[in-house]
């Protein structure tokens, strides 16, 4: 039977997944944009194929992971029952994901109550939206109720932003919850969006506190006990601070923020975006930490790759650290000094300013 018009416009597609957690702070719900402007430069067609990917593919048998697709209208509700999950549930899934159409305006704050919804009263888990960041519907829920409800209920919001900035009362509300916001190229390959859907499902639960005074987007307040863990800037340009020379326009990047664009070997260097001078800075993915081995020459979105020679602290403890700068030939070509703090749980580390072809590494 043909489903209502209104159901065929709009409607949450709830999954239930056994996926393995160990408790239910872990539990993942993933709510998708399917509002109109997701339809240009086919946003909504990579993200469903990563999804079916991911759900078919790459999620393992225990645990739970909701799904919902979201725009600006009343959700309609197709259930699961995959409490026993075998092939069979996961293909009938992915098929259900082929009917996300993109169309009409987009309710973050309807969604996310809805993903709230899904993970119960005050017990935990972690929602995940992705989407191109752009807020249009005039009734929405506001983002401020949505925090101050996942913060209650002791939920982490996260965001996989496509291609736009992201609204910042979005990113915001985020941040208050604990919560991290990636951000995607137009182009992004299916790879890269997995492993933040990965990394959100497997990464442990940041201990953060946004600071509300700041008018720097990019800066949080944390506990901690040195300087650096209670401010600091964050480097989430981390898709070209992993691996590669040169990103897709063939661009290739130094940590110094007035390096003048300059052309060797056919590359570009850029000033690195998320690069803001001397000071304390975290990487901004789960467990985000320096490597502590030479990565080689031409990694990490530069010529000269920065790596810590030696070891991270624990226990809360800073320490001072070498950072070795690497070519294909030379582990340690060049250095510069550092510190780091350990920070329950995670790392900062307080950076120099670099000449050209020389940028700091994320493992």
């Amino acid at each position: 039977t043909e489903a209502p018009a209104q159901m065929r416009i709009s409607w949450i597609l709830c999954i239930l997944l056994p996926l393995g957690l160990e408790n239910v702070e872990g539990t993942l719900v993933i709510a998708v944009d399917k509002s109109g402007s997701m339809a240009d430069d086919n946003k909504l067609t990579k993200v469903k194929e990563v999804l079916k990917n991911w759900l078919v593919h790459t999620a393992p048998q225990d645990g739970e992971v909701g799904l919902l697709a979201f725009n600006e209208s009343t959700h309609s509700q197709y259930g699961f029952d995959l409490s026993k999950l075998h092939t069979l549930n996961r293909t009938e899934i992915a098929k259900q994901i082929d009917k996300i159409e993109a169309l009409g305006g987009t309710c973050y704050g309807k969604a996310m109550f809805d993903a709230e919804g899904l993970l119960g009263g005050e017990s935990g888990g972690k929602i995940l939206v992705i989407g191109d960041g752009k807020l249009e519907c005039t009734d929405d829920i506001s983002m401020d109720e949505i925090a101050n409800r996942a913060i209650k209920n002791k939920q982490t919001i996260y965001t996989i932003n496509v291609g736009n900035e992201l609204d910042k009362a979005i990113e915001n509300a985020s941040r208050k919850t604990g919560g991290i916001n990636f951000k995607l190229d137009i182009d992004f390959s299916a790879f890269e969006m997995e492993e933040q859907i990965n990394e959100v499902f497997e990464g442990g639960k940041t201990i953060h506190i946004y600071d509300e005074n700041s008018d720097d987007r990019s800066s949080r307040s944390v506990q901690g006990q040195s300087e650096g863990c209670k401010k600091y800037e964050l480097l989430n340009h981390f898709r070209y601070r992993k691996s590669g020379h040169a990103d897709d326009l063939g661009r290739s990047y130094c940590d110094n923020q007035h390096q003048v664009i300059m052309k060797t070997n056919d590359v570009d260097f850029h000033p690195s975006p998320d690069w803001k001078g001397e000071g304390w800075y975290r990487f901004d993915t789960f467990n985000g930490r320096m490597p502590e081995n030479a990565p080689g020459g031409d990694k990490c979105g530069t010529s000269l790759a920065g790596w810590v020679k030696g070891s991270h602290p624990s226990n809360g403890a800073t320490k001072d650290v070498e950072i070795c700068f690497s070519d294909d030939s030379t582990d340690c070509i060049t250095s510069v000094t550092a510190k780091i703090s350990e920070c329950s749980g995670h790392y900062v580390y307080y950076l120099k300013e670099l000449t050209c072809m020389q940028r700091y590494c994320v493992e």
